[in-house]
């Protein structure tokens, strides 16, 4: 049997929350970074659907509602891919159709 003193149990307390101090420190750089790499994404992924749209209103004209939201909802990759087919779109129906097919 261990008997525990003041000086101990005041050791043990201060362990306890100095391991929450560096917990919630180590949590939160951790957090903010992981926050940080999903807006930088984010934003990158914004600014190819902003050039896409570019590119296909000028090519095109106005794109209805429903075609800016799809585009904007699409993932970078997705996006890329848009990117590189529009080059070959004649029509507003090469859009539709690509659209459609994914």
């Amino acid at each position: 049997m261990e008997i525990v003193t003041s000086w101990m149990e005041k050791g043990i307390e201060k362990g306890i929350k100095l391991g929450r101090e560096e917990g919630f420190k180590i949590g939160w750089e951790e957090g903010f970074k992981l926050g940080m790499e999903e807006g930088i994404e984010l934003g990158r992924q914004s600014a190819v659907a902003s050039f896409v749209l570019h590119l296909l209103q000028h090519r095109f004209g106005n794109l209805s509602q429903i075609q800016q939201e799809r585009i904007q909802g699409l993932s970078r990759k997705r996006l890329e891919e848009l990117g590189e087919a529009l080059l070959d779109f004649n029509s507003i129906t090469d859009l539709k159709n690509w659209l459609a097919r994914i």
